[in-house]
């Protein structure tokens, strides 16, 4: 039956469906036919009905039935995701989104492609053309691949994608686990710049990870009043990679000594940065040290090793001192909510900085053997 309302005519019929346990079920269908013209009224009621008798749809679906819209060209849905990202994530994170995006914005295959067609093959293209025709490191490609992936994830759960094709990182050997030496130490501060130096200092008597804990130190977490406890100050990291990253560090003399060194000195710049690190972009501060990294490497003639080592190098000098595991999963700040269930909430402040008295007096003794190591003949001059 058709009927108007206001200016658009509207239909309603009853239709009758037979289940599978032979049963019969009635529904009323009662919908606007969205026109104001009758021939074209009926044209909709028939066309409904037809689809209902065919099968194509249940009487429940919606009719018309929806069109199915083409997925976003990447470069477009690029900017949404951009923008999810600075809401929902810390802004390191939306740091490297951001220049993660700009390299895959750059590859056009992957650029000007509709997200369905964004598939494993063309993710490994990518990641053969930056490392055949940019050099770029392993991990830095797989920076790159992870930020495909989830940008591809999501797509899905906001509906724009039905699925997402696996994007596979590149193998890459594990980087991070390298221990330094002393005497490797002691060259590598020797032909870094003064702002490497002293984050090497700080990221290898403290185990601060340096992304997230190290690059983004404030001042106000900087503590260099003398405690019972901490006798060369404290640095407090307030928030971090998981829960457990929140924790107070106690400083050894030297890192102390770069602290106020840092510190004295920016105070006497006319435009102060509430970071120990500064830096030009964005984020206020140092983001990275790729370039004096690799630079001071290849001055030391030393293996190649990521920045992240120094912080397993102190938490195995720690362990080698003899600090006990319960003070340096606190110091580490661990993120297994296992360990921290079991060993944070039983270790005091005290225990803490016994812990790492032990730990100073090891570094202490072993970075001055690894400076005569490193440079006998100044060694010899001395004596």
């Amino acid at each position: 039956m058709l009927y108007k309302r206001g200016k658009t005519y509207w239909y309603n019929f009853r239709w009758s469906l037979r289940n599978a346990d032979s049963s019969i079920e009635s529904f009323r269908i009662r919908q606007s036919a969205r026109t104001a013209n009758k021939q074209d009224a009926k044209t909709v009621q028939d066309e409904h009905r037809r689809a209902l008798r065919l099968g194509e749809i249940h009487p429940r679906d919606p009719w018309p039935k929806p069109t199915a819209v083409a997925p976003p060209i990447f470069r477009a849905f690029a900017k949404e995701f951009l923008q999810y990202a600075k809401t929902h994530t810390k802004p390191g994170t939306h740091t490297f989104y951001d220049g993660c995006l700009e390299r895959l914005l750059a590859f056009a295959a992957i650029a000007d492609t509709p997200l369905n067609a964004i598939t494993g093959d063309l993710a490994s293209k990518y990641a053969r053309h930056r490392q055949e025709v940019a050099e770029n490191s392993i991990v830095t490609v797989n920076g790159d691949l992870r930020t495909l992936r989830r940008v591809l994830k999501i797509a899905v759960e906001w509906g724009k994608l039905p699925h997402a094709s696996a994007v596979h990182e590149l193998p890459q050997p594990k980087g991070r686990d390298r221990v330094l030496s002393f005497k490797e130490e002691a060259l590598y501060l020797a032909k870094g710049s003064e702002n490497l130096r002293d984050a090497t200092i700080l990221a290898v008597d403290s185990g601060m990870r340096p992304n997230s804990e190290l690059f983004p130190l404030l001042w106000a977490n900087v503590d260099l009043t003398a405690h019972p406890e901490c006798p060369h100050g404290v640095i407090h990291v307030r928030q971090g990679k998981t829960a457990s990253a929140q924790r107070s560090l106690p400083l050894t003399p030297r890192a102390a000594d770069v602290l106020q060194r840092r510190k004295i000195e920016a105070e006497a710049k006319p435009k102060q940065s509430p970071f120990v690190f500064p830096g030009a972009g964005n984020a206020g501060h140092v983001i990275s040290f790729q370039h004096p990294h690799e630079k001071a490497l290849k001055d030391a003639k030393l293996e190649p090793f990521e920045f992240y080592c120094w912080r397993h190098t102190f938490g195995t000098r720690a362990a080698q001192s003899g600090m006990d595991r319960f003070t340096l999963a606190r110091l580490m700040g661990h993120s297994s909510p296992a360990v921290a269930a079991r060993y944070y909430v039983h270790v005091t402040e005290t225990h803490v900085a016994a812990g790492f008295g032990k730990f100073v007096e090891y570094q202490t003794r072993n970075v001055a053997e690894g400076i005569a190591a490193a440079f006998p003949e100044a060694s010899d001059a001395v004596q």
